[in-house]
């Protein structure tokens, strides 16, 4: 008999290429903490790979709630060396594209959600339905 029952990663629509560590679940929401699988990273700007990390960094978004719950996804991006010594950029950080752009602070599909809830519903009564829903947003 094969298991048919879906991954928290394909429930979560959690993206590719990265894996969860610990999860933390508080009355502000659900917080999960991925890492990256991949063992080497390609430079965007000269599109040679690098197995040299220079630092890391913690990076969270807001993605989807989950049982009405906020959802945290705090990714712990890593940031390369580019050893090509004809590139001008010397350092470089993994991409969470296209599942979160460069400084967005929630996912591709919550900024979806919210787009739909707000020119369905609008105004207030869109707020308080996006709060019920486990949505949080800044007005």
């Amino acid at each position: 008999m094969d298991n048919a029952m879906p991954s928290l990663k394909t429930l979560l629509q959690l993206p590719c290429g990265w894996q969860y560590g610990r999860q933390v679940i508080s009355p502000d929401g659900i917080t999960l903490h991925l890492r990256g699988k991949r063992k080497t990273a390609l430079c965007p700007e000269c599109l040679k790979r690098s197995d040299s990390v220079h630092s890391c960094r913690r990076r969270r978004i807001q993605h989807l709630p989950c049982s009405g719950q906020a959802l945290w996804l705090v990714f712990a991006v890593r940031h390369w060396y580019c050893r090509n010594p004809a590139c001008s950029r010397k350092i470089f950080a993994e991409s969470l594209a296209p599942f979160a752009g460069s400084r967005q602070q929630s996912s591709q599909a919550l900024q979806n959600l919210q787009r739909q809830l707000g020119l369905i519903v609008g105004g207030e009564a869109g707020r308080r339905a996006a709060t019920a829903a486990g949505l949080r947003s800044s007005a």
